[in-house]
């Protein structure tokens, strides 16, 4: 799943980028999810450290988008930032922000999907960050820090690195947020991130010094996964 957030205040620039990138997303088969905002300040108010990518337009109404990305930089120093402007003297400035990229308006496709191609091959896919809601609590996890989900009861448990969080909800929207690379179902209760495999064996597997149950009919899926992401390492 990719997750991305506009900050446009033209509603044909939203649109149309939106259009691009269900576009891009439909023609390179991933799964994805868009936010928009139309002012900076709305934008960061409610910012969560959940994207893949941040696409800003630098002109803005309250602040613009150069200053909404420097005071972005006070709470996320990694995200990366996408200028899509017409205004390309103020997008030679983006590496004061550390901007990975800047678009031209209006957007042509086949461009967009070159530079975003070229953007999901710098993208740290084992980084992903994902939010747990538990409580009045919420906490972003990296996806890399999660050894393995599993259903226990009515909730989750997200077994990570350290710690244990539970929260509500179920294990296919789970697995929504995980990377499919990463991730595989040793059984129909449990997914497994592949990078803490140990053992396989005939009936169980060992996940980061933990013994968890294979079913028989998960069992060839589990195996070719985890043959698949050793190879792509």
């Amino acid at each position: 799943m990719l997750n991305f957030c506009i900050v446009e205040d033209d509603a044909f620039h939203m649109d149309h980028l939106k259009e691009c990138l269900a576009r891009f997303c439909g023609e390179n088969g991933y799964e994805y999810k868009i936010d928009g905002f139309n002012d900076g300040l709305a934008f960061l108010s409610s910012y969560k450290p959940i994207y893949d990518a941040v696409f800003l337009d630098i002109q803005l109404p309250n602040i613009d988008g150069m200053e909404t990305a420097r005071r972005l930089r006070l709470t996320d120093e990694i995200v990366p930032i996408i200028f899509v402007t017409n205004l390309l003297k103020y997008a030679i400035h983006g590496y004061q922000v550390g901007a990975f990229d800047y678009i031209v308006k209006p957007i042509d496709y086949f461009d967009f999907s070159v530079r975003m191609k070229k953007f999901l091959l710098r993208l740290p896919k084992n980084d992903r960050k994902i939010v747990l809601t538990f409580g009045n609590t919420m906490q972003c996890v990296s996806v890399r820090d999660i050894v393995y989900v599993e259903v226990t009861g009515h909730n989750i448990r997200y077994r990570m690195v350290g710690e244990d969080i539970v929260v509500h909800g179920s294990l296919s929207a789970a697995a929504q947020e995980l990377p499919p690379e990463m991730f595989c179902k040793c059984n129909n209760g449990t997914i497994v991130n592949l990078n803490f495999v140990q053992t396989v064996g005939k009936d169980c597997v060992s996940v980061a010094g933990e013994w968890l149950p294979i079913s028989r009919h998960k069992k060839k899926e589990f195996v070719s996964a985890v043959t698949r992401f050793i190879a792509g390492k």
